[in-house]
């Protein structure tokens, strides 16, 4: 059952992303929005537009926000962003109001300097590129970040929705320099927001109606539909390439999620903890994808820093 569980949660995950890009919805019209985040987010400093890779699609880039709080070498909070793998942009402060933008302004307020990545989308490169991209921002950040006052060895990889997915890839292959991306070092925690983990063909092979969406979505980032690859599709999905030798997750994520099922992060949190990670699972009732904007925010906010507190104090 398990199993059957989990295949479907991949087919209609799958499927909605293909629809839907990953896209917000809508703040309830009850909501109350919460005070938005600053100007800069409260960093004492932004380098915006650092150029840590050329790929033959252009540059890729990143931004670093710097904490005015300092005591020595600070930790940094690497975000990756959502947008279906084929749409998206990295910056964090274009909306002031958004979740991510509260969250990140917490975190420069305790005193982590946060960043935030480009990675190539699939409309012009396929997986395992958007991986790669993202490992290779935080190397450059590990081994730059000593210029800026950042301690490259306290690391937390953070990302929404398809970049959920990427950081929750990357902790997989940490212990394994040999796959792309692999063979990180300095990581201390995940935080995973709604992220899709489970990308395999049992999905297509069980649903076979789903044809139209391997067509689209799936074969735009894997090259192909997951029935013709199977390795490709499992060496791209977080819950195919898990040891036991990943760091502490969080994953937060609504229960009425429309896009991503949250059967897909249950699973993977059990797969996890039955291989002795720790994996604290933070299901919010009655959200959608995304977490909008209300009364709630601030108890998505505070869990997600005390996460990083946690894990990256000293």
């Amino acid at each position: 059952m398990a199993v059957a569980r989990r295949v479907l949660a991949a087919a209609v995950a799958l499927l909605a992303l293909a629809a839907a890009g990953c896209a917000r919805p809508a703040a309830s019209s009850t909501d109350e929005a919460p005070p938005a985040a600053g100007r800069d987010l409260g960093a004492a400093r932004v380098l915006r537009g650092e150029v840590y890779a050329q790929r033959d699609s252009g540059a890729l880039q990143l931004d670093l926000f710097l904490p005015k709080r300092r005591s020595g070498p600070v930790p940094l909070v690497v975000y990756a962003h959502g947008g279906g793998w084929d749409a998206g942009v990295r910056t964090l402060d274009a909306d002031l109001s958004t979740t991510e933008a509260l969250t990140a302004e917490r975190l420069l307020g305790h005193g982590y300097a946060v960043a935030t990545v480009d990675y190539r989308l699939t409309g012009v490169a396929q997986a395992p590129a958007q991986v790669v991209d993202v490992a290779d921002a935080v190397r450059w950040l590990q081994q730059r970040g000593g210029e800026w006052g950042v301690d490259g060895d306290r690391v937390v990889l953070w990302g929404a929705s398809a970049g959920g997915h990427l950081v929750s890839q990357l902790a997989a292959v940490a212990g394994d320099p040999g796959k792309p991306g692999g063979g990180l070092t300095g990581i201390r925690g995940v935080l995973n927001w709604f992220g899709p983990t489970d990308m395999s063909a049992e999905a297509q092979v069980s649903h076979p109606e789903l044809r139209d969406y391997s067509q689209r979505s799936v074969r735009k980032l894997l090259g192909c539909v997951p029935l013709e690859c199977p390795a490709t599709a499992d060496a791209s999905s977080p819950i195919k390439n898990v040891s036991g030798d990943e760091p502490p997750f969080l994953i937060q994520q609504g229960t009425s999620d429309s896009i991503v099922p949250i059967d897909q992060s249950l699973d993977f949190a059990a797969k996890l903890r039955g291989l002795g990670v720790a994996v604290d699972m933070h299901p919010y009732e009655g959200f959608d994808h995304g977490f909008g904007r209300g009364p709630r925010t601030p108890l998505i906010v505070d869990t997600a820093v005390a996460f990083v507190d946690t894990h990256l104090a000293r």
